[in-house]
């Protein structure tokens, strides 16, 4: 990972519980999300948080998912994210708390 990071990317290089990834990702607006997924997921897989990486995916198929009539998103994109934001959680339980 040789390109430079967005200062708000640097944030999640320099995490150092799974709990601080988590928190980063839940809360990162999702225009970095976009623009900087591969760099992300190269530092999640860096760190070892393969429930994060399941996010992140989650997350980037919701931004880039075709939206219903009234600007919703469908019921299965909302609950797969959910689902993997759930997961994520539940394997940094116990840090940070």
């Amino acid at each position: 990972m040789t390109s430079k990071l967005l200062p708000i990317t640097e944030e999640l290089r320099d995490a150092v519980t799974r709990r601080q990834r988590a928190e980063w990702l839940c809360t990162v607006p999702e225009g970095v999300i976009l623009r900087e997924h591969l760099k992300i997921r190269a530092l999640l897989k860096r760190d070892g948080f393969p429930e994060a990486e399941e996010y992140l995916s989650a997350l980037v198929a919701k931004i880039n998912a075709r939206r219903l009539a009234d600007g919703r998103h469908t019921q299965t994109v909302k609950l797969t994210e959910e689902a993997a934001r759930g997961a994520m959680m539940d394997a940094c339980r116990g840090e940070g708390e």
